[in-house]
């Protein structure tokens, strides 16, 4: 069975009707319909008003998400409702300065949220928040992290332990994790160099906030034809050395041993291929 990847979340202000229709002719894995930054305060009730009735008369042949306004603003109570109320429902909620509590969400609308790490408090409980029942992904916001902190977003964006920490919670709970957005949509580089980045470190994808950053996200999440032919290639001749009794092999001057298996049997569930 091929896995299904998420490689790119874009995120879709609800109350640009444009956009949201376009939205869903682009090769995004998810569309995430945005009720909070992306949205000023006069036109929310509006927005959310138009998307859960587009999310009903439409068919939408791809993973839609919702994010909902924090906790402590009305407005999250006001979506809370809403989407309560709809015949259909997103896919997933997307849950903006995520703390303790998602739990409570879950329950009343049993729906599967993606933490959203904005704060102090979110980070400091990291593990504590994305363990709640009902948390299936978690992503993270620099914009919002630094403020809460008290620095500044260059600092934050580059922040390699914070991104290190975030995956190796996730993968310790067993749930997926995105990196976050990238602001300079001049540099299309730069993104591509964060995304590599971030699939180093074991992300699956990427939020993205334009349109020309979702191809880029897709390639470079996805197994390249090297990776997959180079996984091909060791588990071949793994198989073949087993037989004698070797552990380990050499395989064009480098070692293989059964961590390395593994990566390549993920790397070819994933691309849908057989060794």
């Amino acid at each position: 069975m091929v896995k299904v990847m998420i490689r790119s979340q874009l995120y879709v202000p609800s109350n640009n009707k444009k956009m949201v229709g376009k939205s869903q002719s682009l090769d995004t894995d998810m569309i995430i319909f945005d009720l909070e930054d992306a949205v000023p305060e006069t036109e929310k009730n509006g927005a959310r008003e138009f998307i859960l009735e587009f999310i009903q008369t439409n068919k939408i042949n791809k993973k839609i998400a919702i994010r909902i306004n924090d906790m402590d603003t009305g407005y999250f109570y006001h979506d809370i409702i809403a989407i309560n109320s709809a015949e259909k429902k997103p896919d997933y909620l997307v849950v903006p300065k995520s703390e303790l509590g998602l739990s409570h969400i879950y329950r009343h609308l049993g729906i599967p949220l993606i933490a959203l790490i904005e704060t102090a408090e979110g980070m400091n409980k990291l593990d504590d928040v994305i363990s709640q029942e009902g948390v299936e992904m978690v992503s993270w916001a620099a914009g919002d992290l630094s403020f809460s902190a008290g620095g500044n977003i260059e600092g934050y964006s580059s922040n390699l332990y914070l991104k290190t920490k975030i995956i190796i919670s996730a993968r310790a709970h067993g749930i997926k994790a995105m990196d976050k957005v990238y602001f300079d949509l001049n540099n299309l580089d730069g993104f591509a160099d964060e995304c590599k980045e971030s699939r180093s470190l074991g992300y699956e994808g990427k939020q993205v906030i334009h349109p020309s950053q979702v191809a880029i996200a897709n390639q470079i999440f996805s197994p390249s034809r090297e990776e997959i032919e180079w996984a091909k290639k060791i588990i071949k001749e793994y198989r073949a050395s087993s037989s004698s009794g070797r552990g380990a092999i050499n395989v064009d001057g480098q070692l293989v041993d059964s961590v390395h298996i593994r990566m390549a049997e993920s790397i070819l569930k994933n691309s849908g291929e057989k060794p």
